[in-house]
């Protein structure tokens, strides 16, 4: 059976740890490909190991050098920016949770789309300020956009 490859921007907020114990429930369905977080690196360092994610992008510099330093034999790949998804995601992934808190979450929400066959937005800000950006993006790619629901029965993951 094929894995479901995800990833989840802002995986250290309350909405990233959730969809996370879902995904912990069955592991062997999903292949965790990308996490990030703003500053935490501790929780994302964490996270990461629990799921065996090799990419992590943490936007925050101080926090991205002090990720760097900790880890400097890690086989982990570490981004302080969303510009290199080309490099992170060769392939289209088959789902995005975009969970970044507040506006900060439209620039990546609006880089990621091209990646990704379903992308799921629980950030209101993003939509509300940006939805014809997002809009514009999506008709590029024809992609599936969904509002974050903890039934992810609907996206055929479970």
């Amino acid at each position: 059976m094929k894995k479901i490859r995800i990833a989840i921007l802002g995986s250290t907020g309350s909405i990233g740890k959730t969809l996370l114990k879902i995904i912990e429930k069955d592991k062997k369905k999903f292949d965790v490909v990308l996490l990030t977080a703003n500053k935490d690196y501790k929780t994302l360092l964490k996270q990461a190991k629990k799921f065996n994610v090799k990419n992590l992008i943490i936007t925050d510099s101080k926090n991205f050098e002090l990720l760097k330093k900790r880890n400097l034999k890690s086989n982990t790949n570490f981004f302080n920016t969303f510009n290199k998804l080309n490099k992170i995601l060769k392939t289209k992934i088959d789902y995005v949770m975009s969970s970044i808190v507040g506006i900060d979450g439209l620039n990546p929400t609006l880089k990621i789309i091209k990646f990704t066959k379903k992308i799921a937005i629980a950030n209101k800000e993003s939509i509300i300020c940006g939805w014809k950006l997002i809009e514009i993006e999506l008709k590029k790619i024809v992609q599936n956009l969904y509002p974050w629901t903890l039934n992810i029965s609907q996206f055929g993951m479970v």
